[in-house]
């Protein structure tokens, strides 16, 4: 699992060509900031986890 502040690898990449998202806000929806442009974008737990191939924690 993550907590706020951890940083995600995601297997698909962000338009901007990013795979490291912050997690900004943890709970039923999950707020995460892209590391690379900074775009910050609300997906729902189940989606994100899917979506996650490696956790960096703090």
């Amino acid at each position: 699992m993550y907590t706020v502040g951890d940083k995600l690898e995601l297997r698909k990449e962000h338009p901007c060509g990013g795979k490291i998202w912050e997690v900004l806000k943890a709970g039923v929806d999950t707020r995460i900031k892209c590391l690379t442009c900074g775009r910050v974008i609300l997906l729902p737990r189940e989606k994100l986890l899917k979506q996650i191939k490696k956790t960096m924690h703090k």
